[in-house]
């Protein structure tokens, strides 16, 4: 009697680890979150639950899934899901990572973005649905003004038709103290009315003393 019950043991034992170790696929959005909470990394948003997402952790040999990926992408994942025995709740252990369509941050649904930001799924960077302006524009400057990028140790300069444009938008953007974050420029602009701009396009927000806004 001992001996069955043994076997019934082991036998549900067996069942438990090859379900808990079960892989599925599964396909969806990739977004990047940015640092600004405790909870930040990729996720997947899956096709089949828009409203919520899921972490990602790269179990692959060589940790390298999510090279070259930007929020919006369309993928398909290899994954099985820890749960309680998983580092925290919602996520997914990686092993495959397949690129299926490049896509932007636009391409997620808007409502799975808001439900996720309430849900303290980090902070996303979107662009602006409106345009950021300052109540009173700055004016005055002409096609002679010369803008300076600092971008990878290397400074361009250039005047002309752009250097005005790019100094429009930025000393005209409705800076907001309060929306500044942690996260780095891509680059930085000098222009002859204001210096130290950092942009960042592929998070879509420009910031400088004043604070930050989403172009």
């Amino acid at each position: 009697m001992k001996r069955i019950c043994l076997s019934v043991c082991v036998l549900l034992c067996a069942l438990i680890l090859t379900a808990c170790g079960r892989k599925s696929t599964t396909t969806g959005w990739y977004l990047e979150t940015v640092e600004g909470s405790e909870e930040a990394g990729p996720l997947i948003v899956r096709d089949d639950i828009t409203s919520l997402g899921e972490y990602m952790v790269d179990k692959s040999k060589k940790q390298d899934l999510f090279d070259g990926l930007e929020s919006g992408d369309r993928i398909r994942i290899t994954f099985e899901s820890p749960g309680e025995g998983g580092p925290r709740p919602g996520v997914d252990w990686v092993y495959k990572c397949e690129l299926l369509e490049k896509g932007t941050l636009d391409d997620i649904p808007e409502e799975a973005l808001t439900v996720m930001e309430a849900a303290g799924y980090g902070h996303i960077h979107a662009p602006a649905e409106e345009p950021q302006t300052a109540e009173v524009p700055v004016s005055g400057y002409c096609g002679n003004t010369v803008t300076t990028v600092h971008l990878d140790g290397q400074d361009y300069s250039f005047w002309g038709g752009d250097s005005v444009t790019l100094t429009n938008i930025l000393i005209n953007l409705a800076y907001d103290p309060g929306q500044m974050c942690r996260c780095l420029p891509e680059f930085t602009v000098d222009t002859e009315f204001g210096s130290g701009y950092g942009v960042n396009l592929t998070e879509s927000y420009a910031r400088c003393e004043s604070g930050q806004a989403a172009p």
